[in-house]
């Protein structure tokens, strides 16, 4: 089995001759991927679509790694519709967005509706396509690197943004990945990106949940 497909390597040879062959793409912020950041050699962290790869190997799936650095849920629908393009059968689409949302805007009872909001919309794009959306928590913060004051509004933040999704996904029958009660501060790197058995763990939890579902099969 290859190893996952980046969408930093969109303009080679090789992605154009693979991408026909991807069952599951990851979409999302940096906690996803880097393909904004330059070669994937020189990412500073490496990211669970990895290591997701290495547990399909066995049933035969491909991953695609559609993360980008710093970027908020409103341009999230744009980047799903431009996947559903490049990766025509691939069954489903992992998707994570919020981080930075809730960082840009820490009004949580205005921005969490508006990434549920834009969440929605990429579970749309994908159900239209006749593909299988799957959604991620959003993760805690390395507490242990702030104040406790703002430690505990972070935390809160996420607790209260999760509860929505949860909801949310409950209703629209939507798979939801619980990354955020799995990570510890000791997963993560720096103050927000998981470090190697942090993204490992984040694997686990979303091979958990597609080792559930259908679309485990592959598409083509």
């Amino acid at each position: 089995m290859p190893s996952v497909l980046h969408v930093a390597e969109r303009d080679s040879p090789t992605f154009e001759a693979r991408r026909i062959t991807v069952d599951v793409v990851c979409a999302g912020d940096s906690i996803t991927g880097w393909n904004n950041f330059g070669a994937v050699g020189d990412w500073p962290y490496r990211t669970y679509p990895e290591f997701l790869q290495k547990l399909c190997e066995p049933v035969g799936l491909a991953i695609a790694n559609g993360g980008i650095a710093g970027e908020v849920s409103g341009n999230g629908l744009g980047q799903v519709r431009d996947y559903l393009g490049l990766f025509p059968n691939a069954g489903c689409f992992v998707i994570g967005y919020g981080t930075n949302d809730l960082g840009m805007w820490p009004d949580v009872e205005r921005t969490s509706p508006r990434i549920i909001e834009n969440l929605g919309g990429m579970v749309r794009a994908v159900r239209d396509g006749g593909r299988q959306p799957v959604l991620l928590t959003v993760p805690y913060a390395n507490e242990s690197m702030f104040p406790q004051p703002l430690a505990d509004d972070l935390h809160r933040m996420r607790d209260s943004h999760n509860e929505k999704l949860a909801a949310y996904c409950r209703d629209a029958q939507v798979p939801l990945v619980d990354i955020a009660s799995k990570l510890r501060d000791e997963h993560f790197a720096d103050e927000l990106h998981p470090k190697e058995d942090g993204a490992q763990v984040i694997a686990q939890e979303v091979f958990r949940v597609l080792s559930r579902m259908q679309t485990m099969k592959p598409a083509r």
